[in-house]
């Protein structure tokens, strides 16, 4: 039988003394569990990995291999968000590719496994030390409040994705409370929630942001998917005073409708949101109906 990618890793783990570094986006419980019975329990195991909402709900990546790795103890255990690569490494041994800490991406589903490729190489080459510099540079610790903030996240995401909400479409807020956002994604409840905060969760789920970001980092990060809404670009962009109303973005509106928000609904989402988070640029304007201000001078 042919050895698998899954036997080579573990080949090159099992030889671990003082160090062993798994790094990889996706990372399954049951994947883990193979590599780390090989490795030698004096020898401390590194893991750095990713976990997005969107990848836990699609069941890519699991929160919960931190239980493993506590009950293994003598490990560390990072997030890196805008993690590609996979690498596995004892001393200056390394396996580089595409293979991810999965059944399928070992080789070793029971189903069909994904076609992969690992190359072997040195800690000495530029291109991989530059990627552990660069991984270095921006992980942070997995902590518990992490895990179970991103969990519950991913679990909202995947009850809308069971709905109506289409994963592949852009994203757009449908809340009228962007205030209560912050604190929410800090903290996302357990259990039974009303309307109003289901579909703030949604909100959140659906941005796919990375867990633990602090309150400035994660208002930029909502700046950022506004700015990239094609009706917030026509008034951000502006260097004008200029009033949108909903009639000028019924169109669009329209295509982020479910049975259950219609366009004024998502205007008044809309609004909301783009007055709280560039407070300092737009304004809410209430006239006939309500709208959005752009404005050169906002203490007028």
């Amino acid at each position: 039988m042919d050895s698998t990618h899954g036997d080579r890793i573990r080949e090159l783990l099992e030889r671990a003394t003082d160090a062993a570094t798994v790094i990889a986006p996706f990372i399954r419980v049951d994947a883990l569990r193979s590599l780390l019975d090989v490795v030698p329990p004096a020898a401390h195991f590194r893991c750095v990995t990713r976990w997005l909402p969107r990848d836990v709900a699609a069941g890519a990546s699991d929160p919960k291999i931190l239980d493993l790795l506590e009950k293994r103890g003598n490990f560390s255990l990072s997030l890196a968000d805008r993690l590609h690569a996979k690498l596995y490494i004892v001393g200056d041994r390394c396996l580089a590719g595409s293979a991810n800490v999965t059944l399928a991406g070992l080789g070793e589903s029971r189903d069909e496994s994904n076609i992969e490729i690992l190359v072997e190489t040195t800690t000495d080459d530029l291109a991989l030390t530059n990627a552990l510099e660069k991984i270095s540079q921006v992980e942070r610790p997995a902590t518990r409040e992490i895990a179970e903030a991103v969990g519950r996240l991913a679990e909202q995401l995947a009850a809308v994705s069971s709905g109506s909400f289409e994963t592949g479409k852009s994203w757009f807020p449908c809340s009228w409370h962007p205030e209560d956002a912050y604190p929410l994604y800090a903290n996302p409840p357990k259990g039974y929630v009303v309307r109003a905060t289901r579909l703030l969760l949604t909100d959140l789920a659906t941005s796919n942001l990375q867990p633990g970001l602090r309150e400035p980092q994660f208002g930029a990060a909502i700046r950022s998917l506004l700015s990239e809404i094609p009706v917030a670009e026509q008034i951000l962009d502006s260097d004008k005073d200029m009033l949108l109303t909903r009639a000028d973005c019924a169109t669009y509106l329209q295509t982020h409708t479910t049975d259950d928000l219609t366009v004024n609904d998502l205007w008044r989402a809309f609004v909301n949101w783009m007055a709280f988070f560039f407070p300092d640029q737009v304004i809410k304007q209430d006239i006939t109906e309500v709208a959005l201000r752009r404005a050169q001078s906002l203490n007028t």
